[in-house]
Parts: structure tokens; C-alpha cells; sequence
């Protein structure tokens, strides 16, 4: 069974992977994802939300750019399928039913 803060961890990467998903282009700010992320209760530091993309690009989820010190997310196809439940990740939680 995972800890609490493991399930809050798994949880605020999924929703990064939902917000990439809905997105122009399957592309976010750094900047724009800490936005969303908080408005959706999900509060992260930026420290916090760059080891999460730079979690999330190790495993092939995202394409995590830093071109100027500010970090770029883009969703790649196995993120999505991730996000949609298609596959799991352990770390990344599975969405829930509709």
C-alpha cells in the first residue's frame, strides 16, 4: 500500500499529464502548469513541479526543454495513453471512471 504522500505525488502528476493534455499544441509553461496546478487544489513549488517533469521525462511521459532556465512540457503519445488509462506507471496514478 503507498503512503499518503506517495498517492498526493501520483496524483499531481497525472493531473500535470491531464493539463498537457488539453492543451495547444500538448505544450505548457512551467509558469502555466503551477497556475493550473493550484487552481486545481494541487499547490506545487517550482522546485516540486520540476523534479515532477523531470520524473515524468525520465520515464518517457513528457519532453521536458529548458531553454532559457524556464522549463517546457509537451505530452508525448505514451503520456497520453497514461492519462487516458490506456497504461499505468507506477508513480502516476490511474484516472478515475467517468
Amino acid at each position: 500500500m503507498s503512503s499518503y504522500p506517495d498517492l498526493i505525488i501520483a496524483h499531481r502528476r497525472l493531473a500535470i499529464l491531464s493539463l498537457l493534455n488539453a492543451a495547444n499544441a500538448y505544450t505548457l509553461h512551467e509558469v502555466d502548469l503551477k497556475k493550473a496546478l493550484s487552481s486545481r487544489g494541487q499547490a506545487a513549488s517550482t522546485d516540486l513541479l520540476r523534479a515532477d517533469l523531470q520524473w515524468l521525462h525520465e520515464q518517457g511521459l513528457v519532453l521536458a526543454k529548458q531553454p532559457d532556465g524556464i522549463w517546457l512540457a509537451t505530452l508525448t503519445a505514451r503520456g497520453g495513453d497514461v492519462q487516458q488509462g490506456l497504461s499505468t506507471v507506477p508513480g502516476v496514478a490511474r484516472p478515475e471512471p467517468i
